[in-house]
């Protein structure tokens, strides 16, 4: 089992959002296929920016058991 180490230059720095009521009810408005529709332009969109490392880093974390 390969262990996923994170980049150095990426250590200590992370992400958040704020999302708001009205988004939240908006979301919850969409359909099933609406929903999937997103996620699938979203991981094309994902895909087309990644470096082919990252790529690569994807694909381990996602068959990691």
């Amino acid at each position: 089992m390969s262990k996923l180490i994170p980049i150095k230059e990426n250590q200590n720095k992370g992400f958040h959002y704020t999302v708001t009521d009205e988004q939240i009810a908006a979301h919850q408005k969409l359909t099933l296929h609406e929903i999937f529709e997103w996620l699938e332009s979203t991981n094309r969109f994902v895909r087309k920016v990644q470096t082919l490392e990252e790529k690569g880093r994807s694909i381990r974390a996602k068959n990691i058991d």
